[in-house]
């Protein structure tokens, strides 16, 4: 069980297990999920598993194996059968693209996630707002880093630098040239799980190898037209360390969608908004209207600025939005459940 431990296996997942299927099965994690199969390291080594039809058939595409996840399989040899996903600690998600209202699951049972932004491409504060949010809806620490901070800076640039500094404990690095790489080492720890997120270019790949001390992912080059990255990490993939962290690639993403669980609230990703909240006079103030709210207050003396406000209050509504619109699926489906259930019991046959 060592091993397991080392990838990340905890009391929470061993208690999901029967003792049967401690008995009968392989336990393992998912490192690479592809079209049709998933790479599984296990105690034993690697395996190549493929879903039990049942799973394959019968699960939504949210509860199907994802980066990260911990499941058991039968061993067949050169292959694995994937009979149960166990239960996750948490998941990264966003919200998918386009019109459909439902969240994507990048990654599951993280438990940091280390956001990249870098010089060469701009240091964007209202995207690290959105993304602190959504770590903060998924029940994950977040590490901000920005990387390429040996290259030149202007008045600007350095004052969100200074910002990000002094408000997130942001890590100016330079995987280029090995610049403060030793402080997020350190913060690299055996047996968890760092899933490395930002915009393409930002040097994730980079900043991986280094940790690493290999060049074992590839990366690539900035384009000077249009100052993006070229999409060089095109799956999310689990690698484990030589000091026994575990890291998770993934592609770039220019922005995460918000998903929110409940009634959270996006002050959480700005950290003078959320202190002054708390202040506020009524409890579920909604920082819009009402008399006696700090916020109102704080940005009416200039304290706040105007654009944090309105990305703060940008954000509120975005998950407002996914969350009604979750709950008014969910209602249709019951509906929808209940015409079924009743047809079937007054003996309809399609």
């Amino acid at each position: 069980m060592n091993t397991l431990y080392k990838l990340g296996w905890s009391h929470f997942f061993e208690s999901s297990l029967s003792s049967e299927e401690k008995q009968n099965m392989t336990i393992g994690r998912v490192s690479t999920v592809n079209k049709s199969n998933c790479i599984v390291i296990h105690e034993n080594g690697i395996k190549t598993c493929e879903l039990a039809g049942n799973l394959m058939f019968g699960l939504e595409e949210n509860e199907k194996p994802k980066t990260g996840d911990w499941v058991l399989f039968l061993d067949y040899g050169d292959l694995g059968i994937i009979s149960k996903v166990l239960p996750r600690y948490n998941c990264l998600s966003r919200q998918k693209s386009g019109k459909e209202i439902a969240a994507q699951i990048i990654a599951s049972n993280i438990d940091y996630a280390v956001v990249v932004q870098c010089l060469e491409i701009g240091l964007n504060l209202r995207r690290l707002e959105r993304t602190i949010v959504q770590l903060q809806n998924c029940n994950i620490q977040a590490i901000v880093l920005i990387n390429k901070t040996d290259l030149p800076i202007d008045n600007e640039q350095q004052e969100i630098m200074n910002f990000m500094i002094d408000t997130y404990q942001a890590i100016p690095i330079s995987a280029n040239i090995g610049s403060n790489l030793n402080l997020l080492k350190d913060m690299i720890l055996t047996g968890k799980s760092y899933v490395f997120i930002g915009a393409s270019g930002v040097g994730k790949s980079s900043i991986i190898n280094s940790l690493q001390e290999g060049d074992d992912l590839k990366t690539g080059e900035i384009s000077q037209s249009t100052m993006k990255g070229a999409h060089t990490t095109t799956s999310r993939d689990l690698y484990i360390l030589k000091n026994g962290g575990l890291v998770i690639d993934t592609p770039g993403t220019r922005e995460f969608g918000l998903t929110a669980p409940g009634s959270e609230s996006g002050s959480s990703g700005f950290h003078g908004i959320n202190e002054l909240a708390k202040g506020c006079k009524f409890h579920n103030c909604t920082h819009t209207n009402e008399k006696g709210c700090k916020v109102l207050k704080a940005v009416k003396a200039e304290n706040i600025s105007e654009d944090e406000y309105e990305s703060f209050m940008r954000l509120n509504r975005e998950m407002e939005h996914y969350e009604s619109s979750l709950q008014d699926r969910k209602q249709k489906g019951k509906k929808l459940s209940k015409i079924i259930k009743n047809m079937k019991k007054s003996g309809y046959k399609s």
